[in-house]
């Protein structure tokens, strides 16, 4: 009789077990394992490629149906390009990010019936979405990675009980999707394609650890009217986080005082991203985006840090509003877990800064929530913690 590994909490079982990531078998000895991050393609190029190779695919998304050109259930588009709210697709939609030896530029996709569904589990989870592709080079070629959807619904969903199988479509559908989408882009150079699997390797110990964490940060807030809140009012409060961040480096760190020096943050995009019950900001370190891809080109995808701001949907009264962002803490201990340890064995970096990575996490918590504190204050919600 076939018996089904059970050493994970029951939420994360289900999950897991519904991603393919927890067998079932007689074999209780089976090592299983899964990363979160996965390369797509290598093509010949150098750092000056880069900029284009990420503007192929990118306007492949923003001009293809593909549930025509690919047979996809539903399209795809690019992130800050949502045609629905009047966006057209720009250079300027490839966010930047410093990695080693040049500067990559992230490709986000989104796809509204995949996020709704997984917005439908709890829309904490937002700043976990949307999907991510970085394009960087080594000098010689070029390396198309994604994360691996697989590994992050697994990771950051772990407190729902998958028995339906939502959250195993749409993590098989989202990493075939993407990856058919870079190839198709990039056709005509004859991508040579990959199944390297990069990044911490999480074994079933490691995962049932994980599921007794929470990757997220949630502060709730009403209005000290007591006055409900109505649809638009969380895009003003990303925007006024924005208005906070700046997006111009000349104008970076000014308007929140006490912020970390020379952190230089700001917003990765003029305008929130919106999906489905959910404005996502992306904040951007200049400083801290070079520390975290200096232990390694895969972890570009795990940048840059997302805010995420919502009605709570499970407040039937619509009186709270959430904001809800990644945890620093979780994000380096878990998407970074053993990068210092090998970057240090390496010679990649130094003892000091071995010193400096053990507390980069909270130095970047407490820049979010003094720039997340800033925006509140200044909103005209007139909002107060709940």
């Amino acid at each position: 009789m076939m018996t089904c590994k059970k050493w994970l909490a029951p939420a994360a079982l289900g999950t897991l077990m519904a991603l393919g990531f927890v067998g079932c078998g007689s074999d209780e000895n089976t090592a299983e394992t899964i990363t979160p991050y996965e390369r797509v393609a290598v093509i010949p190029g150098t750092w000056a490629d880069v900029l284009t190779v990420a503007d192929q695919i990118a306007s492949y998304v923003d001009t293809t149906d593909e549930s025509t050109a690919l047979g996809y259930p539903t399209n795809w588009i690019v992130a800050g390009a949502n045609p629905k709210l009047g966006e057209e697709y720009n250079t300027t939609d490839l966010l930047p990010i410093p990695a080693i030896g040049g500067k990559s530029r992230v490709v986000e996709l989104c796809n509204s019936a995949y996020a709704t569904k997984a917005m439908a589990t709890g829309r904490f989870h937002g700043p976990a979405l949307p999907c991510e592709v970085s394009v960087h080079s080594d000098g010689e070629n070029i390396y198309i990675d994604m994360l691996n959807a697989d590994a992050i619904f697994s990771i950051f969903f772990t407190d729902i009980n998958d028995t339906d199988g939502v959250l195993e479509g749409v993590a098989s559908d989202v990493k075939r999707e993407i990856r058919g989408i870079v190839l198709a882009a990039l056709a005509d150079r004859s991508p040579a394609e990959s199944h390297l699997k990069m990044g911490p390797v999480f074994d079933k110990t490691g995962m049932e650890e994980l599921s007794f964490t929470t990757p997220y940060l949630v502060y709730k807030y009403e209005r000290q009217d007591g006055a409900a809140f109505v649809p638009g009012d969380d895009r003003t409060l990303a925007a006024e986080i924005i208005a906070k961040l700046g997006t111009d480096i000349a104008t970076a760190d000014l308007n929140v005082p006490g912020l970390s020096s020379g952190s230089a943050w700001r917003s990765g995009r003029p305008e929130p991203l919106a999906i489905p019950g959910v404005q996502v900001v992306e904040a951007c370190s200049p400083k801290y985006a070079t520390k975290a891809t200096k232990l390694g080109n895969e972890y570009i995808t795990a940048l840059p840090c997302e805010i995420a701001a919502y009605i709570d949907e499970t407040d039937e009264s619509n009186k709270t509003m959430v904001i809800s962002f990644l945890n620093p803490n979780f994000m380096f201990g878990t998407m970074f877990e053993g990068a210092v340890e090998r970057a240090y064995a390496a010679g990649d970096i130094t003892k000091e800064e071995v010193i400096e990575y053990s507390t980069l996490a909270e130095v970047v918590f407490g820049d979010l929530r003094l720039i997340v504190d800033a925006a509140v204050q200044a909103s005209d919600l007139n909002l107060t913690v709940q």
